[in-house]
């Protein structure tokens, strides 16, 4: 007759305890969990929960951080004004601080901006920085949420005109909605072009649709304001005086004769 298998007591099954002291949070149990071979104590709860914690705030962050280089590579702004920020932008003259100023409080408000459409024109010399802002505020609101794209005038008419070609992927009505879509577009350069009647009529469409959608622009131009207003004609100036829409004058003297890369 066989012998009975003989039975652990129970003190055996039980998981041993002994307490630790953590540098960080004091004392705590740590209990005994046996692996073939190793027997691996538990750690501080405390510190536990917080890894897990700061596991989990990085990962959002992290997704986060992915999902704003999306929206930076979808807003096209360019290489070289990457880092062009409203908190870097140079402003030593009452000028330069009322730019600075009016395009912060843009920044600030633009979900009242993009209720109604406001937008706003940066007109002066070159190299005073009007690019600088204007990207500065597609940086702000772009980490709010909201999308922005920045194009030259020639670049959205060439865009529109590639619509011509037989092979062409979408039509004219296609580009100039999709035009619409950013909550924000920063059109560099208005006034550049030839000027010819067909350019003017391109780029009135474009403003026009994002008038339309009540989506804010801001223009950018070397021009004189006088200047821009013959340019792109009296219809497509008055959609962006409507709402409030503000000009700034960047009358100052060029960054760039300084050995800055400001526009």
């Amino acid at each position: 007759m066989s012998q009975p298998e003989r039975i652990q007591p129970i003190t055996n099954l039980l998981a041993e305890v002994r307490s630790v002291e953590c540098p960080e949070h004091g004392p705590y149990e740590s209990r005994k969990t046996r692996f073939p071979g190793k027997d691996i104590w538990t750690g501080c709860p405390v510190c536990i929960e917080e890894f897990g914690q700061r596991q989990v705030r990085d990962q959002e962050r992290a997704r986060r951080e992915a999902a704003r280089l999306r929206v930076m590579q979808s807003a096209a702004i360019p290489a070289r004004f990457a880092n062009r920020k409203l908190s870097n932008f140079v402003a030593e003259t009452d000028g330069q601080r009322r730019a600075l100023r009016v395009a912060t409080g843009f920044a600030e408000t633009f979900a009242d901006a993009l209720g109604t459409g406001r937008s706003m024109v940066f007109c002066g010399r070159p190299g005073t920085g009007k690019t600088h802002l204007a990207i500065g505020i597609a940086h702000a609101i772009i980490a709010k949420g909201y999308t922005a794209v920045f194009t030259t005038a020639m670049d959205a008419v060439r865009t529109v005109r590639e619509t011509y070609r037989k092979d062409a992927s979408k039509t004219e009505r296609e580009v100039i909605r999709d035009f619409a879509l950013a909550d924000l577009t920063v059109i560099d350069e208005v006034g550049a072009q030839l000027g010819t009647d067909a350019e003017k009529m391109t780029l009135f469409e474009l403003i026009n649709a994002r008038y339309l959608a009540l989506r804010p622009m801001i223009v950018i131009s070397n021009l004189t304001l006088r200047e821009v207003e013959q340019y792109i004609g009296e219809r497509a100036f008055d959609r962006l005086r409507e709402n409030g829409g503000r000009v700034v004058m960047f009358d100052w003297g060029s960054y760039r004769k300084r050995g800055s890369h400001e526009s």
